[in-house]
């Protein structure tokens, strides 16, 4: 009898434990599957009305663990602490539920275990806490930066380098919306604030990053006019200051050496209320002060010159200026060399060509006689000459390789430039080949038949007496559109959504 009764307790443990082990496996998108193709499996187990779930990684490594009252899968309703962890066994967040609502204390951590999230959410949804962001100058992230929260809504919001009492930016906002930036320097010693509510009277400052550092100092008046400005050099030193007084102003520059090689004064025009560059030079700086972007010259209150310069620090153009009129520009290559001047006439460009990024536009007697376009790798892509007779320009586009896409005779408009009204004798090459001709006046197709490719993949149109026919091809070339549109569609022809309508640089497509 006494046997009877152990092997039946026995039969009842095992069976406990059996349930108390019971495994379900997942594949990478949490769907069930056999333990041979699984990368998850799950451990369940009964604690009183709840179930205790734990996740396993496929080596064996913890990767969550909590009390639910459903256990399905990715629809769990979890009750209390749940935590997660990374492959490598540390915590990755624990969180807080009750009856499957996120409620209580919230945790997240990175994979060196600091911490980003550390939050109270309430029952209503709304959370209190702080989020933290470290730099990371691998990914381009240069600063730190925590942000409290209240009632879900920021509240302050620092910006700061290593030490959060160092050199930061603070910027605090109000519950209805109004903030104040506050700013600090080396040492943490405050520098100045400006509010959205002081009518922009105040300081704004600006820093370079990894390390922090002051790149500039404003302050304005109450109107938001600035009073004085200093911007500085990553090394530190001054490279830029500006002073506005109540009758006059000056802006003066330096080199890394500290040496002045530019100062500008200004006049107060108390009529205007602005201040009036007067003579000497203006140097402004790229955003981020790195190089000198462009030099403006003064003289009696007139500008005289102006000169840009490229991400290298090298001239790029000088333009000189008479009454505010436009009297030549030189263009420079990347070597120094005087690449071409372009006289004006009327503060119009007349003799000579201009450069444009990588177009250059050929001008003679005020007429624009031939205009070329290349690719980054400096391949002709289009070229549009003025014929003999000077009543059209004869163009031709090239594909990547070199091989005409089209050819088109285009009459010279008298009229301002309108984007919609191209009109042009059109013919178009397969493989060095033409294959269709077609007729274009306005933006719409007159006659015959042309491909266009973009990119959603191409479109086909031909005339047939008053109706377009309309083929539509994705990026596969496969037909998904086939219709038959009147030509004259009224006041929706020159809609953006019309597919008929015919622009000139859609034929300069890259897509082939």
């Amino acid at each position: 009898m006494k046997k009877l009764f152990t092997s039946a307790l026995l039969a009842l443990v095992l069976s406990i434990n059996v349930y108390a082990q019971e495994k379900t496996y997942f594949d990478e998108n949490w769907e069930k599957t056999t333990q041979e193709n699984m990368e998850y499996y799950r451990e369940t187990s009964p604690k009183g009305k709840l179930t205790l779930i734990k996740d396993f990684y496929k080596n064996g490594t913890l990767q969550m663990e909590g009390l639910a009252s459903d256990t399905t899968p990715s629809n769990e309703v979890f009750d209390g602490k749940v935590t997660w962890y990374t492959p490598e066994g540390k915590v990755m967040s624990v969180v807080t539920y009750s009856n499957g609502k996120q409620v209580g204390v919230s945790q997240s951590y990175d994979v060196k275990g600091r911490l980003l999230e550390d939050m109270v959410y309430k029952a209503d949804g709304n959370f209190t806490g702080k989020m933290i962001s470290y730099k990371d100058p691998e990914n381009e992230y240069y600063y730190n930066t925590l942000t409290l929260y209240e009632n879900s809504a920021p509240t302050q919001t620092i910006i700061y380098d290593e030490d959060i009492k160092g050199i930061r930016s603070e910027t605090i906002t109000s519950k209805d919306g109004n903030y104040v930036n506050k700013y600090y320097g080396e040492k943490g010693k405050y520098i100045g604030s400006l509010s959205s509510e002081s009518n922009n009277d105040g300081t704004l400052v600006d820093y370079y990053y990894n390390p922090m550092r002051i790149s500039k100092i404003e302050k304005y008046k109450s109107d938001g006019t600035l009073k004085e400005g200093v911007i500085y050099a990553k090394s530190g030193k001054v490279l830029q200051e500006q002073k506005r007084g109540k009758k006059d102003g000056s802006k003066t520059t330096y080199d890394e050496s500290g040496k002045q090689i530019a100062n500008l004064t200004y006049q107060y025009e108390k009529e205007n209320d602005t201040y009036t560059p007067m003579d000497g030079e203006d140097y402004q700086f790229s955003y981020d002060y790195s190089y000198l972007s462009t030099i403006d010259v003064y003289k009696g209150g007139s500008q005289i010159l102006n000169k840009e310069f490229n991400e290298e620090g090298r001239l790029t153009t000088e333009k000189t200026l008479k009454e505010g009129s436009t009297q030549e520009i030189k263009y420079y290559a990347p070597d120094g060399k005087l690449r071409s001047t372009l006289t004006y006439k009327e503060d119009m460009p007349y003799n000579g060509t201009a450069y444009e990024g990588l177009t250059e536009m050929q001008y003679k007697d005020g007429v624009l006689v031939n205009t070329r376009n290349y690719t980054e790798e400096n391949k002709l892509k289009f070229e549009k000459k003025l014929n003999a007779k000077q009543n059209a320009y004869d163009a031709t586009v090239y594909d990547n390789k070199g091989s005409i896409l089209y050819t088109y005779n285009q009459p010279v408009n008298e009229e301002e430039y309108d984007y919609y009204n191209f009109t042009a004798q059109i013919v178009q090459y397969v493989k060095g080949k033409p294959v269709n001709k077609s007729s274009v006046k306005g933006g719409l197709l007159q006659s015959g038949k042309i491909k266009i490719r973009n990119y959603n993949g191409a479109k086909e149109l031909e005339r047939s007496g008053k109706w377009i026919l309309l083929k539509v091809y994705n990026v596969d070339g496969k037909l998904i559109q086939d219709s038959k549109i009147l030509a004259d569609s009224g006041d929706d022809l020159y809609s953006t959504d019309n597919q008929t309508i015919i622009q000139e640089d859609q034929l300069y497509s890259d897509f082939e």
